[in-house]
């Protein structure tokens, strides 16, 4: 009996041999075809620090994906600009403002996420170009801001009819500073904090002896952890009281806080309300600078605070000055600036800080004169010297190029992680080069257009540009 056993398992060993042998003779060339053997293969754009596609996008058909891409895109983006009203009454993507490389771990994370159409036909290319228009779009100057600009030029001008733009005994500038711990971020070799710091002593230095400035800050205390959420948004201060410049005091003042934590626009307005109650529209022209890098964060509402402030006895000309911010917080200032009657301007840095700050300080000098006895007529000047046409062109020359550059810079990433195919790049390429030919030739219609306003009066141009835009501007 044992010999039947023993040859049982000298059978099974020579056939465990045999097994062993067969597997290592494997040819190398068709080990990949061993899946127990071989090294996971990384997803494609994992190497260099890229990211894998969405394992679940092969497997959506392509309803679900256009459907993916329509959501990116706002109701109120549904062709492609064409006309100058186009191109200004397009909201401004959610990266505008700003240049790709100052945000692009963030653009990447977005543009990784898009599914791949695969066939390039013409509404595939128009779809996707609609969306990086969601993401890139700029915010294109509205013939609005001629207008708002003009008044600010021909301030005193009686037939301005908007009694905001009258001069009055005395003349006040009231900032309202944003110092949450967003203004830390580099702006120009500076910290936004310190462009603002740096601008605000200029401008006030400027000031004539009769005018009055003050400075309110918010956001500055706490940080912008959730824990001191509330301590934060509950924090608006008057660091520097409405009265003349005094350089020591506001230095002073200035030196008191910095960058910290949250984002309470519409706690400022208020407040800023009551600090201005004393000083009605009758004998006072009020202006108001609302400097903010971001939108508010501790849940109050801006547009209807800046509103209740623009209605008060007060009778304010609120501008509200976007330091930076995204193209979610150019929508939300600017609907503080509409609700208020103000102006709405965008800003990188110190200088166009200073400049925007210029225009108060021209405004300062006339009030001076014309408290010295001197009539409108003796400072008005021509509209080609209160409004620089040449720089309204030239803004919207700047923001084709730099919509066109970020643009360009999001295909070559599209193109190099292969999220869509070299024909479909392509394609947008040359449709980008298309679009931003015909903005740039709106610029150059547009500068036409405001140099046969040279020698108009106020009224005059008003009218002509309410003619030209087809009435979706206002006048007073």
């Amino acid at each position: 009996m044992v010999k039947p056993v023993l040859s049982v398992i000298l059978l099974i060993c020579v056939l465990g041999l045999q097994a062993c042998t067969s597997e290592e003779a494997v040819p190398v060339d068709n080990q990949q075809e061993q899946p127990t053997r071989t090294k996971p293969v990384e997803p494609e754009g994992t190497a260099d620090g890229q990211e894998p596609a969405s394992p679940n996008q092969a497997e959506k058909s392509r309803e679900q994906k256009v459907a993916e891409l329509q959501a990116l895109i706002p109701d109120t983006l549904t062709r492609l600009p064409a006309s100058t009203e186009d191109f200004y009454s397009m909201p401004p993507g959610r990266f505008s403002g700003r240049m790709y490389g100052e945000q692009s771990d963030e653009i990447k994370e977005v543009l990784h996420r898009l599914p791949n159409l695969e066939s390039v036909d013409e509404k595939a290319v128009e779809l996707y170009y609609r969306v990086l228009l969601s993401l890139f779009g700029e915010d294109y100057p509205d013939p609005q801001d001629i207008i708002d600009q003009m008044k600010l030029a021909s301030f005193g001008d009686p037939s301005i009819g908007d009694p905001r733009f009258q001069f009055k005994k005395q003349y006040n500038v009231m900032i309202l500073l944003d110092a949450s711990g967003s203004m830390a971020a580099s702006a120009g070799g500076k910290t936004r904090m310190q462009s603002a710091k740096e601008a605000i002593t200029s401008f006030a230095a400027s000031l004539p002896a009769g005018a009055n400035v003050s400075l309110r800050v918010y956001g500055h205390e706490g940080s912008g952890s959730e824990a001191d959420k509330a301590h934060s948004c509950a924090s608006s201060e008057v660091m520097y009281p409405m009265q003349a410049y005094d350089k020591q005091k506001l230095q002073s003042s200035l030196a008191q806080f910095k960058p910290a934590g949250w984002t309470p626009i519409a706690l400022a307005l208020q407040q800023a309300e009551e600090d201005l109650r004393p000083l009605t529209g009758e004998q006072n022209t009020n202006i108001i600078y609302l400097v903010s890098d971001g939108i508010e964060t501790c849940g109050g509402n801006p547009v209807e605070a800046a509103k209740q402030l623009a209605d008060s006895d007060i009778t304010p000309i609120v501008n509200v000055v976007g330091f930076g911010v995204d193209g979610e917080g150019q929508q939300q200032l600017k609907k503080v600036a509409e609700s208020a009657g103000g102006r709405y301007v965008f800003i990188q840095d110190q200088k166009e800080l200073q400049k925007e700050f210029e225009q108060a300080k021209r405004i300062a000098q006339k009030w001076e004169k014309w408290l010295a006895g001197s009539t409108y007529e003796a400072l008005s000047t021509t509209i080609a010297q209160s409004v620089t046409i040449s720089e309204y062109g030239s803004k919207w020359q700047s923001i084709a190029s730099r919509e066109s550059y970020n643009f360009l810079s999001a295909l070559t990433e599209l193109g190099a992680r292969k999220t869509l195919s070299e024909e479909m790049i392509a394609a947008l390429e040359k449709l980008e080069s298309k679009q931003e030919k015909l903005a740039r030739q709106r610029a150059d219609e547009l500068e036409d257009f405001l140099d046969t306003l040279n020698e108009k009066t106020y009224q005059e141009a008003i009218a002509s540009i309410q003619q030209q835009f087809r009435g979706h501007v206002k006048g007073n």
